[in-house]
């Protein structure tokens, strides 16, 4: 379906090669899943054999096939309908301004000949958004944004699907819907490439696993899902996520006697648009401890921690014991420099007004060291990978030194190695203090590390 021989790529001249002299085979009808550590490449890769690169940024060496023809020879259309591909990041694939008219605009560009009306309902019946059908896309959830890009994928009609952490926003019975979907086209035919951090959902109809590798063939190193069972320590040496057992030490943290409510909610309605979204939800968030808000896509878990956060409104009680730092789920929006070291300089300055420049250069390096970031310390933030982009919000939040963090699905697009340095950096400063709640679609991680979960359900909450 798709091969590449001696691919190199680098996003400018001089600077060192994402990956070279990389091979690899995916022939009709596989299911093949990419896995490796945030940051390594694999989204670049996926962009390079989608026709996305170098045509909209880099330089690239090396063939591309796709069907047996030289991928550059294939135009925009011709190439959207043989190999399509799903962001990691659906906000940015979006052209227009509401869900139908993201999927019509898909089928025109195709020239699609049928019932346009009919193949757009159709379409956002199968990825359950039928509902949705004249909702604003900014007004969607990080879960329904990634079902609308798949409607917008599956449109195009092609062969092949390349999708770039396609389950990393929703909750386990859309996962588990999705995965059915994906396994049916795929008997059907389709051919899929897959980047995903964890194996759960792609072991029952899975052909081949590929650990990245920066060179080389990467179908020498193929693993069947036979063999998995083999390998937990290549995928604990790599930093992989191989099951939950990694979660076994970890524990909610010990609260202080005494500790003050740090939030405290009673009777409290939030609104969307001047509508009652989520009603009488009382709550209490004691300082020291870990928070957990859980419930499916849409469910309402981004509106009550941007409540939390002052910029949602709301009537009934709503009282913060100190300020609140809010980690977004697409981390792109709250980024207000150029580069990643001026971007958490530019927090330093705000809470620390008094220090010398000197100073809080320092104490810049030194948080971009322990986040492994000092590398990238000259990059914009947005040419970071999703998984350092996420540690960058979080690190620009926390040398804010709020007392208050809430965070919208922190360890989304992130290897075990990185959600491991997360989550205990966040015990090590709860232990100091820190009051963390979070917005989660990982029961078993909010299971292990929450004092307390709580659960959005049809307009309500209610404790777990």
């Amino acid at each position: 379906m798709i091969s590449c021989k001696n691919l190199s790529f680098r996003y400018a001249m001089g600077k060192e090669p994402v990956f070279s002299d990389l091979s690899l085979t995916v022939k009709k009808g596989e299911a093949v899943l990419l896995m490796g550590p945030s940051g390594c490449g694999k989204s670049t890769l996926a962009y390079c054999l989608a026709g996305l690169y170098p045509e909209y940024a880099g330089e690239l060496e090396g063939e591309i096939l796709l069907e047996g023809e030289n991928l550059s020879s294939y135009g925009p259309s011709k190439r959207s309908q043989t190999v399509s591909i799903l962001f990691q990041n659906p906000d940015n694939q979006f052209c227009m301004d509401r869900v139908a008219h993201e999927v019509l605009f898909a089928l025109e560009n195709i020239n699609y000949e049928g019932n346009l009306q009919g193949r757009t309902e159709e379409l956002l019946s199968l990825a359950e958004l039928s509902h949705a059908a004249e909702s604003p896309i900014y007004t969607l959830s990080g879960g329904m944004k990634q079902k609308l890009a798949l409607c917008t994928a599956l449109a195009t009609g092609a062969n092949m699907l390349i999708l770039d952490e396609p389950f990393a926003n929703l909750d386990k019975e859309a996962c588990a819907s999705l995965s059915d979907l994906l396994r049916r086209m795929n008997e059907q035919g389709l051919t899929l490439l897959v980047v995903d951090h964890r194996l759960d959902w792609w072991k029952p109809f899975l052909s081949r696993i590929i650990l990245f590798e920066k060179t080389g063939s990467l179908d020498e190193a193929a693993i069947t899902p036979e063999e998995i069972w083999k390998k937990r320590e290549e995928f604990t040496a790599r930093g992989l996520f191989y099951d939950d057992s990694w979660l076994k030490d970890k524990h909610p943290p010990e609260i202080l006697q005494g500790a003050k409510p740090m939030v405290q909610a009673e009777n409290l309605t939030l609104f969307h648009d001047r509508k009652p979204f989520l009603s009488n939800l009382t709550f209490e968030m004691a300082q020291g401890s870990v928070t957990s808000l859980v419930g499916s896509c849409g469910s309402g878990k981004t509106t009550l921690l941007q409540t939390i956060a002052g910029i949602g409104r709301c009537r009934g009680k709503l009282l913060i014991g100190g300020r609140a730092g809010l980690v977004f789920q697409n981390p792109r929006f709250q980024f207000l420099s150029l580069s990643v070291e001026e971007e958490i300089l530019m927090t330093l300055r705000v809470a620390k007004p008094k220090e010398t420049q000197e100073k809080l250069k320092e104490e810049t390096e030194s948080f971009l060291v322990e986040f492994g970031l000092l590398e990238w310390k000259e990059q914009s933030p947005y040419a970071l990978s999703q998984g350092q982009q996420r540690r960058l919000a979080l690190l620009a939040m926390l040398a804010g030194d709020c007392p208050l963090m809430l965070l919208d699905e922190p360890t989304y697009a992130q290897d075990e190695r990185s959600t491991r340095f997360i989550l205990e950096l966040l015990e090590r400063r709860v232990a100091q203090g820190l009051t963390v709640v979070m917005a989660t679609h990982d029961l078993a991680l909010a299971k292990a590390c929450s004092n307390q979960m709580l659960l959005l359900e049809e307009g309500k909450l209610r404790p777990l």
